[in-house]
């Protein structure tokens, strides 16, 4: 039973670690753009008035680019069904990244004022908790390990060549 079990979980393990690899890539791509966004006069003071919100509407700032782009990514999600899979693609690939960079941008700035909401503080809890258990699995995996040295080294070597043409 016990290997029957090992051999579901299998699959499912290296789903995890693929989407733990390529979420934590966007985020801190998306999580550099923008901080560089944030030198913008304009855009930083924006950033000011958001870090400065009462705890609700911290909460609905949070919330509040999740909510805005689901359209975005059903109309995706209906050009592939509608076999436009190309364009359906791009535009919900485009609405993950753009809400992946405003959510990680905006939970930077409301964390304090969210963390004073007691319900808030103890899912976050939970789910850092749940995180790093799945995290330190995966990390004591040399296969894991191998492929996030591999993919830290490609990373660098994008930065390099990128930074020598500009």
């Amino acid at each position: 039973m016990q290997r029957f079990k090992r051999l579901l979980l299998m699959p499912l393990t290296w789903l995890a670690a693929i989407v733990f690899l390529i979420e934590e890539a966007i985020w801190d791509w998306t999580a550099a753009l923008m901080a560089r966004l944030g030198a913008i006069r304009f855009i930083h003071a924006v950033e000011a008035r958001i870090a400065a919100l009462p705890s609700r509407w911290a909460l609905f700032a949070f919330l509040l680019p999740s909510v805005t782009l689901i359209p975005a990514k059903l109309i995706g999600l209906h050009a592939i069904a509608a076999g436009h899979w190309l364009i359906g693609s791009g535009v919900f690939l485009l609405a993950k990244l753009l809400g992946m960079a405003l959510f990680s941008r905006i939970f930077n700035l409301t964390r304090p004022a969210l963390m004073q909401l007691a319900w808030f503080a103890r899912l976050y809890a939970a789910v850092m908790h749940y995180r790093n258990r799945i995290h330190a699995y995966l990390d004591s995996w040399p296969a894991y390990q191998r492929i996030k040295l591999r993919s830290v080294a490609l990373k660098t070597s994008f930065k390099a060549a990128f930074q020598r043409k500009a």
